[in-house]
């Protein structure tokens, strides 16, 4: 029994760790209220928690989507201006074992023009079993593209009155019974819309998205010397305006200005009709495996499913199909632990590119991402342990 304790403890630990913020944009300030005092230095960002048994806060930086230069927070255009190329983020939250409450802020550089301000609001309750973050992403600008908007490749084109206004909303049950052990649910609604003046192309564009995402967690059980615990993840996401079927505030924007595939398109007149939505669906099974040491700690997820994208039929669509294939995937978390309160960390995710839903630079079509860094745990306040 006390090695079963042991090893869910270790499960719970990994679990809360691996939402790295420092904290992200999106849904990464879940964990922010049971996570401990500590600083983190990694490859995407740097920051730390401090506080007590009934207070904390936080602050740091991470790159992330929005940032032009990965790894890195302040730049030099060639202009010799100075850019904050990364979300800054603060918090601060109260706990105790009932009942936890916190509130965060995140202010993300797009250009001198446009910044995407994320307030989030954290919520805990049944002994942490029950958490709930809930940020929402609002950019607004005059002149989004500063100066360099430019539709249809014809000179004279301007963008006005950009608005982008985005969630990412996560719930998270853990029931405390193995054989199903926990519940994540994550909804996301995205909204960009502006005015478009010139001499080919003119009138109000709009992108607008809707998305669900379910993880059932079951079957926690010890084999052998690991600890597995498989879920099954179904993720529908689809366009309700425009093409894209994942719009977040601030991303049509960038996605722009850095060139990325498909960025001119992503958008539609506000008044155009679509006789079938673009939407994509996945469903995968993924086993989680943990195995621990007094000094290491690791946890491989495998995951394979199915993927299916369908670019929607509208006025001027060509086709009228759905892609389907495999969604695959392999991620893992290594910690390395020589103390308690120091700790290695390393990450990395391999998958396929989903049709293209993600995509590297150089097209290869597989998905890689990786991050590294340490972790110091730090004494509550006061000299609580």
């Amino acid at each position: 029994m006390k090695k079963v304790l042991l090893t869910a403890m270790a499960l719970l630990t990994i679990a809360s760790a691996s939402a790295f913020g420092m904290y992200g944009d999106r849904d990464s300030w879940i964990d922010f209220l049971v996570h401990g005092n500590q600083l983190r230095a990694r490859m995407d960002q740097f920051g730390f928690v401090l506080g007590n048994g009934t207070i904390k806060g936080t602050f740091g930086f991470r790159s992330q989507a929005a940032s032009t230069a990965w790894g890195n927070i302040l730049t030099t255009g060639t202009t010799g201006d100075v850019n904050l190329t990364t979300t800054i983020s603060a918090g601060i939250g109260y706990t105790s074992e009932p009942f936890g409450i916190g509130v965060g802020y995140n202010y993300t550089f797009i250009n001198k023009k446009l910044g995407v301000h994320t307030p989030v609001l954290m919520i805990n309750a049944l002994n942490n079993n029950l958490r709930i973050a809930v940020p929402i992403q609002i950019a607004v600008s005059d002149d989004p593209f500063n100066g360099g908007f430019d539709v249809a490749h014809v000179q004279g084109e301007k963008a006005k009155g950009y608005l982008g206004v985005s969630t990412d909303i996560q719930i998270r049950y853990y029931t405390g019974i193995d054989a199903f052990n926990a519940i994540r649910l994550y909804v996301k609604y995205g909204q960009s819309q502006f005015k478009v003046e010139g001499p080919v192309t003119s009138g109000d564009v709009l992108a607008q998205s809707v998305g669900f995402e379910a993880r059932f967690y079951f079957l926690n059980t010890p084999v052998g010397n690991v600890t597995i615990n498989p879920f099954v993840k179904v993720a529908y996401n689809t366009a309700l305006h425009g093409t894209s079927t994942m719009v977040r505030a601030g991303d049509v924007v960038y996605n722009y200005l850095a060139k990325k595939p498909n960025s001119t398109i992503i958008w539609d007149h506000k008044d155009a009709k679509w006789e079938k939505n673009p939407y994509d669906v996945t469903a995968q099974a993924v086993l989680g495996i943990t195995a621990n040491s007094d000094i290491v700690s690791l946890y491989v997820e495998p995951s394979l499913g199915y993927k299916a994208v369908y670019d929607g039929k509208g006025q001027n669509s060509a086709t009228d199909t759905v892609k389907h294939g495999l969604a695959w995937g392999a991620y893992t978390e290594l910690y390395i632990r020589p103390t308690q309160d120091l700790e290695w960390y390393f990450e990395m995710n391999v998958n396929n590119d989903n049709f293209g839903v993600q995509s590297q630079p150089s097209n290869i079509p597989v998905f890689f991402e990786t991050t590294t860094g340490i972790t110091w745990y730090l004494p509550a306040l006061g000299g609580a342990q």
